[in-house]
């Protein structure tokens, strides 16, 4: 017999909407900052016990609720933050949909108590036990107490973890929150500890370094600015490692945190150039017109979804990869990652710039070291690779580029001043282990690994030959046919002479299939064509731009640089050392290798100084 159609009881209706926006006690704490933000508040504590399920509760400052207002705030759909269908298409709000509160009354025991500026006193209320507010001793702004969340839902409280997992989710959400609005003062304890206690601060920076301290020395700053949109952050150096990603990544739409596929793969885009082996962390805040962006596609207002996604993905591509390759303008002390006594970072720099040519000396003798000395100038050797100067200029040449022999005779380069603000690297003043370049700077000693350095400036001036000469594509022996899906055979039809401008010749033959007959010159042996079509197509359909090729492309000359950069175990002259610096202030990237090791690292004057203990 087939079931009738009955509609639920509100109480279970209720409690089935608490189990949507309220997975575990860090959304029911992100819910409540969310609405203390939006009240205008410049303080937020929180407090929390066993995780949160026990008890938590959150004290803001802000404007309050009105007592006649109070029970309408545990109403499903009431909300002060929208009146009219209109209002959803721009959202400037963090919550808006009327359900957190209510959702939190029916999967815990919840009190609130609030009081607006031009009353004397606070009410308080409690759901389920409370027919109308009572007034209570308070001062002006909101707090709220749940208890014993998910007491009567043990199905959810099931899935929970231990308090300390629950807890950790929970500082994660504060993190979060605290990022989204720096200049309000945040503090929380768990079980009577204290846990956070961040101050107001101007920037999403300060607030940053304030929540991951090893991020204060080692982060490139993103600030730019297209017509409605603006990005604003940071990108964690990648030489930090495994730190980096501990940190993590954070994205925010008009200051609400999000999870974005398209925005993801810009910044990693970006970013590719940094590292092959992992994506550094970033904290990046999108602002743009809230009409562009659609904030209400997740119950929990996770996900975002945008009017124009080809747009902001460009947009964002290109502001975090013009910040990544910023030149080495900037003064040491603000670029360096630097070392300190009470520091064990093993970053390297996080600048950027762009050249011109390649530091050119081909490598020297790969033999030992003649004896026990540690810094030294070095001394010109042979080729023992049986590479000569010709076969180098050759090489470059047939890539596209130039090569420059630095000669002892170019005493121009001889003997920089270490003062001076155009070659902020200093002057080569010996090697170390025949690894090693140690410069003197303004700010104190440069230590600059040399395989590193040469192989970010080869991998440079490789890519903009190839990028002057437009990549060529290189036909197949004979072209391959795959199927295509609709959207995919859409993208080859639109798409043609896009494809075709990177190296990739294809065309589609009937109604489901892509036919290819030519790919990127560098590209063959490396990637089955095929393959590369439809995952090409795949981008175009969903970002508007595929950069397929060219990472196969940067892999490839990545490898050619390894292999061809000057290797440990070489001495260099003072012309060569210094010829590799100016080449180093000169290139994009440079401060890390192709894969993501630090090319350089500065060492202040005022870690000697403490380490002879100078001043006391």
């Amino acid at each position: 017999m087939t079931a009738r159609i009955a509609e639920l009881p509100a109480s279970v209706a209720a409690r089935i909407a608490a189990g949507e926006v309220i997975e575990r006690p860090a959304a029911a704490l992100k819910e409540l900052m969310e609405n203390a933000l939006d009240a205008g508040a410049k303080r937020v504590d929180i407090a929390l016990e066993k995780g949160g399920v026990q008890l938590m509760e959150v004290r803001d400052d802000g404007e309050g609720v009105a007592a006649e207002d109070l029970p309408l705030a545990f109403r499903r759909h009431a909300t002060s933050k929208a009146r009219r269908l209109e209002d959803l298409d721009a959202i400037a709000t963090l919550g808006f949909r009327g359900e957190a509160l209510a959702s939190l009354a029916a999967a815990a025991q919840t009190d609130m108590v609030s009081r607006t500026a031009d009353e004397s006193h606070g009410w308080a209320f409690s759901p389920g036990a409370d027919d109308a507010p009572r007034p209570a001793a308070a001062p002006p702004g909101t707090k709220i107490a749940a208890r014993n969340l998910f007491a009567e839902l043990p199905a959810r409280r099931r899935f929970l973890r231990t308090a300390a997992t629950e807890a950790a989710h929970c500082i994660v959400a504060v993190q979060r929150a605290a990022l989204a609005a720096p200049t309000v003062a945040f503090s929380l304890t768990t079980d009577g500890r204290p846990r956070l206690n961040l101050p107001p601060r101007e920037s999403e920076i300060g607030r940053l370094t304030d929540l991951f301290p090893v991020l204060r020395e080692n982060l490139l700053a993103v600030n730019e600015n297209a017509g409605p949109f603006e990005l604003r952050g940071a990108v964690f150096s990648p030489s930090l490692g495994a730190t980096a990603k501990s940190v993590g990544q954070f994205l925010y739409v008009n200051g609400r945190f999000a999870r974005d596929r398209i925005l993801k793969r810009a910044v990693s885009d970006s970013l590719r150039d940094l590292s092959h082996d992992g994506e550094p962390g970033w904290a990046l805040f999108l602002s743009m017109p809230a009409a562009a962006v659609d904030v209400n596609a997740h119950p929990a207002k996770l996900e975002v979804r945008f009017a124009e996604p080809g747009a902001v993905f460009e947009f964002v591509r290109r502001a975090v990869g013009k910040t990544a390759a910023k030149p080495l303008g900037a003064p040491m002390r603000d670029q360096a990652f630097r070392v300190d006594n009470n520091s064990d970072s093993d970053s390297g720099s996080d600048s950027n710039f762009a050249a011109d040519s390649s530091f050119a000396k081909p490598p020297s003798s790969g033999g030992a070291s003649p004896g026990p000395s540690v810094l030294r100038l070095g001394k010109s050797e042979p080729d023992s690779s049986g590479r000569s100067i010709e076969a180098w200029r050759r090489m470059f040449a047939e890539a596209g580029g130039d090569f420059h022999p630095a000669t002892d005779g170019d005493v121009s380069q001889n003997n920089p001043s270490p003062d001076d603000d155009d070659q902020p690297l200093g002057r080569a003043i010996g090697m170390m282990h025949d690894i090693y370049i140690v410069a003197e700077n303004r700010a104190g000693l440069v230590v600059i690994d040399m395989h590193a350095a040469h192989e970010r400036i080869l991998f440079e001036a490789l890519k903009r030959a190839c990028d002057a000469g437009r990549t060529r594509a290189q036909p197949l022996l004979s072209p391959e046919r795959t199927p295509l899906s609709p959207v995919q055979a859409a993208a080859l039809r639109e798409n043609e002479k896009t494809l075709a401008a990177v190296g990739v010749e294809a065309r589609l033959v009937g109604e489901d299939q892509g036919e290819i007959s030519a790919t990127p010159l560098g590209v063959a042996g490396r990637a089955d064509p095929a393959k590369l079509l439809a995952e090409m197509l795949d981008d175009l359909a969903e970002f508007g731009a595929s950069e397929r090729a060219a990472v196969l492309r940067d892999r490839a000359l990545s490898t050619v640089a390894c292999h061809a950069a000057v290797r440990a175990n070489t001495r260099l002259s003072a012309d060569e050392m210094n010829a590799l610096l100016r080449q180093m202030e000169q290139t994009e990237r440079s401060g890390s290798c192709n894969h993501g090791r630090p090319c350089w690292q500065q060492i202040d004057r005022a870690y000697f100084d403490r380490m002879f203990r100078r001043g006391r």
